[in-house]
């Protein structure tokens, strides 16, 4: 019967080890990547379901999708309220899952908007209906945000928020 040495056994047992801290770093590394592999798609999937939902939604004639009786853009609304609700912790073990969803929507709605402003010159709702007093990023009157500011967040809230700017001495 061959003999194995006092030497050959701590080989043995240092080999074994290795081999088991090597694998549950593997599985600690592939539980890291299944999680950004889930962000990545609860991102995309809110954009994607977003995008569906305002094809399905929106008034064919013009493309908008707004709250009615208002300009506010449901989309706009939609994205910021969900990952509003998510930083405020409401949806508990869900919240990250809601922030990327919620981001993703967003993600969606500032790619339209660029892509219409890259297109046209012109910073407007992602349906692309231009107030009067709304044009080019650049060409905004003094003590103004911006003249994108109308297109992205309605007429309504961007008279109010100009009102209350001229009032403050801004």
């Amino acid at each position: 019967m061959p003999f194995i040495s006092d030497q050959q056994i701590s080989r043995v047992q240092s080999t074994l080890g290795s081999m088991a801290a090597r694998a549950s770093r593997a599985a600690e590394k592939a539980k890291a990547k299944s999680n950004q592999m889930m962000k990545m798609g609860e991102i995309v999937g809110g954009a994607a379901a977003i995008g569906f939902v305002r094809g399905k939604m929106e008034d064919k004639g013009t493309g908008a999708w707004n709250v009615p009786g208002t300009s506010i853009d449901i989309e706009l609304l939609a994205g910021l309220g969900l990952s509003g609700a998510a930083l405020f912790e409401v949806f508990g073990k869900w919240d990250e899952d809601a922030l990327n969803v919620g981001s993703g929507m967003l993600a969606h709605y500032a790619g339209q908007v660029f892509r219409k402003y890259g297109s046209s010159g012109d910073f407007a709702l992602v349906a692309g209906h231009n107030y009067p007093y709304h044009g080019h990023i650049g060409g905004a009157a003094p003590g103004m945000i911006g003249a994108g500011a109308p297109g992205m967040i309605g007429a309504e809230m961007s008279d109010a928020l100009r009102s209350a700017l001229s009032a403050s001495g801004v």
